[in-house]
């Protein structure tokens, strides 16, 4: 077994909080040790997927059929400035990023990751650049983010991943307590945009995580994310001066692995009730974790002070460039476990459910994924991986695929070939 992680500098507990566990591959080291590259590339093949049922959101039903993704990559670049101070860069094409019917349809390279990293010694690094920003704890080692797949026992992510990268100071540490139990800590503050953006309705997102692991395999995590944006109101209706639908992306995850005949490259399976404008994520885990076994269960609340609105209507048809002052409120949970059948085959399952609790929706509010997986380590650092999944969203459930008028749902079936090195 080998996962591969840009976080592959930090000590064996810290990497338990940040981004999952294992041993990640050297890559190819320059400079006496003081350059390394490193990457990964990752390709996918799915069966017909189809979205169904009375109230998908597309004109008709659509009969998908079988075909190959479009090729990810990613490019590692890590340097020793000195004997504290690192640089950590991650140049990456992640098609599932975006949406073709957005315009993003061309190939190109962008930064997806990359900081300035000081070690203070004991176990404490601070980063200034992009810092991860979600209140997953241990489910964040299990996330496939483009080219970077193979910590991830499946092939699509949660439905309810509540992460996003942003600009900002990152502080991480981790200590070793008596009978071998470790604690691990990160604390954040960053602005919720890739790009220079400090308007009054920017303002800072602040964040802080914990876990504690005893020494038998067994884990307890928490974190919070608080953003503190800002919206104009009139008569009941707010927006932002820009027009935009959100502040804060850390409700909208990642694109996902599925791909639908309409909408190419997609990250429309994911309940998306929060705006992130004023917004308060929490999120606790459990986690028990050995060489062969792996167990995890999560429970998370998300709520804004506004809600989207459209055609008078908050809560069950987001994204819009208008907002209500209600609150949007999101509950979720769910349970994954995998199982090391030999020390190369594994088989997996997940499953999550989220419930839209945004004013006066009550019922109909679901929305839940099935995931079934095997995976193969065909070497170290080459894993291939299958699965099968299912997705019901209901009416009110905020999910991307209905209309309000009635539930969707789609199922499939996947394989991913990955390498990293």
């Amino acid at each position: 077994m080998n996962n591969n992680s840009p976080f592959k500098k930090l000590p064996i507990a810290l990497a338990i909080m940040a981004l999952g566990t294992g041993t990640a591959n050297a890559g190819v080291e320059l400079m006496d040790g003081k350059l390394t590259i490193g990457g990964a590339v990752m390709q996918g093949w799915q069966g017909p997927i189809e979205l169904e049922g009375p109230g998908v959101r597309v004109d008709a039903d659509r009969e998908g059929g079988s075909g190959f993704h479009r090729l990810r990559y990613a490019l590692d670049i890590s340097a020793q400035i000195t004997e504290n101070i690192s640089v950590y860069a991650e140049l990456a094409e992640e098609p599932n990023d975006f949406n073709t019917d957005a315009g993003f349809d061309q190939f190109g390279i962008a930064q997806d990751l990359a900081w300035i990293q000081a070690d203070l010694g004991g176990g404490t690094l601070v980063r200034l650049g992009n810092i991860v920003t979600t209140p997953m704890t241990f489910g964040l080692g299990r996330y496939s983010d483009g080219a970077k797949v193979q910590t991830n026992p499946f092939i699509g992510n949660s439905p309810v991943d509540m992460i996003t990268a942003q600009e900002g100071i990152w502080a991480l540490g981790s200590e070793e307590l008596a009978g071998g139990s470790t604690v691990t800590w990160d604390v954040g503050v960053s602005t919720p945009s890739f790009l220079t953006d400090t308007t009054d309705q920017g303002k800072y997102d602040l964040q802080a995580r914990g876990t504690f692991n005893l020494d038998g395999g067994l884990s307890f995590g928490a974190g919070v994310v608080k953003t503190t944006g800002d919206v104009t109101c009139s008569g009941g209706t707010c927006s932002r001066d820009n027009g935009a639908p959100f502040n804060s992306l850390v409700g909208f995850g990642d694109g996902d692995n599925y791909q639908f005949a309409t909408r190419g490259p997609s990250n429309v399976n994911h309940p998306l009730v929060i705006p992130g404008i004023d917004a308060l994520f929490l999120q606790a885990d459990v986690q028990y974790k050995t060489d062969k076994l792996m167990a995890h269960a999560f429970y998370g609340q998300a709520k804004d002070s506004y809600s989207w609105v459209e055609a008078g209507v908050a809560g069950y048809r987001p994204i819009s460039g208008t907002f209500t002052e209600e609150d949007a409120e999101l509950s979720y949970w769910g349970i994954e476990g995998q199982f090391y059948i030999t020390p190369k085959v594994y088989v997996a399952t997940r499953y999550t459910l989220s419930e839209n609790e945004t004013g006066d929706v009550s019922s109909d509010n679901e929305a839940n994924r099935l995931q079934v997986a095997a995976g193969y380590w065909y070497a170290d650092n080459v894993l291939i991986k299958a699965e099968y999944v299912t997705q019901e969203e209901e009416a009110f459930s905020g999910g991307q695929n209905v209309d309000g008028t009635g539930s969707a749902e789609f199922e499939g079936f996947l394989i991913e070939a990955s390498v990293s090195w």
